[in-house]
């Protein structure tokens, strides 16, 4: 079967499966075109045995997880951001701020790289890290602590001016490059 039949044949009830998960039809139909975009690619490895819905549903349930996976990472970054800057409603002062967020991130340390990304931006409490890594839980804590005042600097030391509290506003000395 093509992937034009597929779509023609599966799309309405694919988007309301969708729909019924994100509740937002904008971000619907985002997945939905990542979904036929995996199933154009990947149809070839469907087995004959399978049902080709159960199948069409296992890409669409899997695309969600991703959709939501993301979401959830950038939840954290935006939470990290929150806790380092005041962040306006100016959607461009915003996206500058991920944008710098992500250097700044790549200019720490290794060790405090790893704690940052792990942790406030990964999947793992500090606790499991330490454990994974092999160090104290209170040593990883520190790692995590210096590493967000450095960032806390990075963001100081680059952006034009601070709040009442101290916090950036995150309006880029240089509004096209982040390194100081």
């Amino acid at each position: 079967m093509s992937t034009t039949e597929i779509w023609n044949q599966f799309s309405d009830r694919i988007f309301g499966f969708i729909l019924s998960k994100v509740n937002d039809e904008e971000v619907a139909k985002d997945i939905l075109q990542e979904v036929f975009i995996k199933i154009h690619t990947k149809i070839d490895t469907l087995n004959e045995r399978d049902s080709l819905s159960s199948w069409l549903f296992t890409v669409t349930r899997n695309t969600i997880y991703d959709y939501y996976r993301q979401k959830k990472v950038r939840r954290k970054e935006q939470k990290l951001l929150v806790n380092n800057t005041h962040l306006f409603e100016d959607e461009d002062i915003n996206q500058l701020c991920e944008i710098c967020l992500h250097i700044f991130i790549e200019q720490l340390p290794k060790d405090y790289k790893e704690a940052i990304l792990a942790t406030d931006l990964g999947e793992l409490s500090q606790k499991e890290f330490a454990s994974k890594i092999g160090v104290s839980y209170s040593g990883l804590k520190s790692r995590v602590q210096r590493g967000r005042a450095k960032l806390n600097e990075y963001f100081k030391a680059c952006c034009l001016a601070t709040n009442e509290a101290g916090e950036s506003d995150c309006e880029h000395k240089d509004r096209y490059a982040c390194t100081c």
